[in-house]
């Protein structure tokens, strides 16, 4: 398959041209992929928000909201992102009305309130990680491949990176699990909330 340069995929968006579209769900679509299932999604969802992102894209272009020199795998990864976490916030919502009669609002409540405290104290020791360990979590959760990762940060191989990976999420989750607030906060019950 060839190489598409950043303005043919742009004008292949635009012509709806065939070879460009597949040289896009080629290359593109397995990092989207990697990307919404590290966010907790599956490949059927990706499926719908990549073809979703090239609607967005070419609507944008044809408007003159883009040109030629917006680069388009890196507009395409945050319009994904952007559709996968209006997508997860809609399925994901609770109405008042729909809930089962035995949760109360209280619990709900609850239930966002230890959630909202697990992702502090996740930042809290993210902060602390060395900047290369923060980087390499942040490329492999913003959907670059082990490959991708290895040429960015000039590591000898794939399994290298995927090892430097390994090696940085252990030492978050150590950092995080020697934290007192872990126990605390996976301990807690309702009577400590209201």
């Amino acid at each position: 398959m060839e190489v598409f340069s950043n303005s043919q995929l742009y004008r292949g968006i635009i012509g709806q041209d065939l070879e460009a579209l597949n040289y896009l769900y080629s290359n593109f679509f397995p990092k989207v992929l990697s990307m919404i299932r590290g966010y907790g999604g599956q490949e059927v969802d990706v499926d719908d928000i990549f073809q979703e992102a090239i609607i967005i894209f070419y609507r944008k272009a044809k408007a003159k909201e883009l040109d030629e020199n917006t680069i388009v795998q890196p507009y395409l990864m945050v319009t994904c992102k952007q559709i996968w976490f209006k997508f997860y916030r809609e399925k994901s919502k609770l109405k008042w009305d729909e809930l089962p009669l035995e949760e109360s609002g209280e619990e709900i409540l609850f239930m966002e309130y230890v959630n909202n405290r697990k992702r502090a104290l996740l930042y809290k020791h993210f902060k602390t990680l060395h900047a290369e360990c923060k980087r390499i979590i942040k490329a492999f959760y913003s959907g670059l491949s082990y490959e991708e990762i290895a040429e960015k940060f000039e590591f000898s191989s794939s399994q290298y990176a995927k090892r430097k990976k390994y090696i940085c999420k252990e030492i978050l989750i150590k950092s995080i699990k020697s934290d007192p607030m872990y126990n605390k906060i996976f301990e807690m019950d309702e009577s400590e909330f209201l």
